[in-house]
């Protein structure tokens, strides 16, 4: 805004002076032509007195020298303005004589009616004056209107941060009236959408957990039992085990509100490597846990099996050798491999399939942050953290 008022200051006290430079000069352009027109008939050789202090002089020998040097012999006819050093300044009409006689000249000394320049300075402290007030009404028409319109502004803000659904009512701006009203239908689709995903994970959970629950009941009985085909047993009984897993993380993202329980990491840290460590019994990879004691985490231990299992059985399946370490702080676990790295797999395996999707919305979900990261040269590291 000060920028705004000062470049309107230059750009009216230019045009003011330009105007009044360029008023002055018509007005003693007329004045001269009208005196030299109406002494058109006069025929007198000498310098003469002419109204409002003119002076007529017949033929170029006659003007003064410093009028002479600034106006050529061949000078056309009409009204000129007139620059000397130390002489002043002169409008001066040129009047060529028809009949090849000497040229007339009407010389109007204008230097002591010359007023711009000596008035400039107050000119500009008028201006700067004006601008000042101008300046002091914009700013305080600012205020009202910012104040008018940052209240409303703030109050959608702080609901929105709040996630309490915007209000309209008592709104009176039209424009942020407008705004608030999206808000509230773009909230509106957005927990619509939620609810129905909330309903979908919910409704297909317990649709998974019927035929699941049979499926474990089989693989009991048959533990009692075990088939000849242990291997083929053992891969059913993992299945099983895992798709419990599963249902019970996408169980979890359909519940509202959060959960005070805890768990303690490093416990079943070794439960999921016990449970999907089949590649360690060929002695191609070495898997370590650091901890330091027990990490209790802010989280359900169902939920810890998924998001833990799920980590430990990627990192598993794309390290054909080398090691795979899970590190456990007191506020975060990590696991690093030395595989072929996220995102760099075959073609048919680059991505983490549901599992890795459960484990991001699973984090999100209780306020945990995620993050993957490669190794050099090859391998990955996907880190979880948390405040306790």
């Amino acid at each position: 805004m000060a920028l705004s008022a000062t470049l309107a200051l230059v750009l009216m006290g230019a045009f003011f002076t330009l105007f009044s430079y360029d008023l002055e000069d018509a007005i003693f352009d007329r004045l001269v032509a009208t005196a030299a027109n109406g002494r058109a008939d006069d025929a007198g050789a000498a310098p003469q007195a002419a109204p409002l202090g003119m002076k007529t002089y017949m033929g170029h020998a006659s003007l003064p020298p410093w009028i002479g040097d600034a106006l050529p012999v061949d000078t056309p006819g009409g009204e000129h303005e007139v620059f000397t050093l130390g002489h002043g300044h002169f409008h001066v009409a040129v009047r060529p004589d028809a009949s090849a006689g000497p040229t007339r000249y009407v010389v109007f000394d204008t230097t002591e009616l010359t007023s711009t320049t000596r008035h400039l300075r107050r000119t500009s402290g008028l201006l700067l004056a004006s601008a000042l007030l101008a300046l002091l009404g914009a700013a305080g028409l600012s205020h009202i209107v910012a104040r008018r319109l940052s209240q409303p502004l703030e109050q959608l803000v702080e609901q929105v941060r709040s996630d309490t659904p915007p209000r309209t009512e008592g709104v009176v701006v039209t424009e942020v009236h407008a705004l608030a009203e999206a808000l509230s239908v773009r909230d509106a689709r957005i927990q619509a959408l939620l609810e129905r995903e909330r309903a979908f994970n919910r409704d297909a959970s317990h649709e998974l957990r019927t035929p699941l629950a049979v499926a474990q009941g089989a693989v009991e009985i048959l533990e009692l039992d075990p088939p000849a085909d242990t291997e083929t047993f053992g891969r059913l009984r993992k299945a099983v085990h895992h798709m419990g897993l599963l249902t019970e993380g996408i169980l979890w993202l359909a519940r509202a509100g959060r959960s005070d329980e805890s768990c303690g990491l490093v416990g079943i840290s070794r439960e999921m490597v016990a449970l999907y460590g089949d590649h360690l019994s060929h002695g191609d990879v070495k898997l370590v846990i650091e901890a330091e004691a027990e990490v209790l985490a802010p989280l359900p231990g169902s939920v810890a099996r998924v998001m833990l299992g799920n980590l430990i059985k990627n990192a598993l399946a794309y390290t054909n050798q080398g090691r795979i370490v899970i590190h456990i702080e007191p506020e975060s676990w990590s696991i690093s491999d030395t595989g072929v790295g996220f995102g760099r797999g075959e073609p048919e395996h680059t991505g983490f399939g549901i599992g890795l999707s459960l484990v991001e919305r699973l984090a999100r979900r209780f306020n945990w942050n995620l993050s993957i990261s490669p190794l050099e040269p090859h391998g990955t590291k996907v880190r979880l953290t948390w405040t306790s």
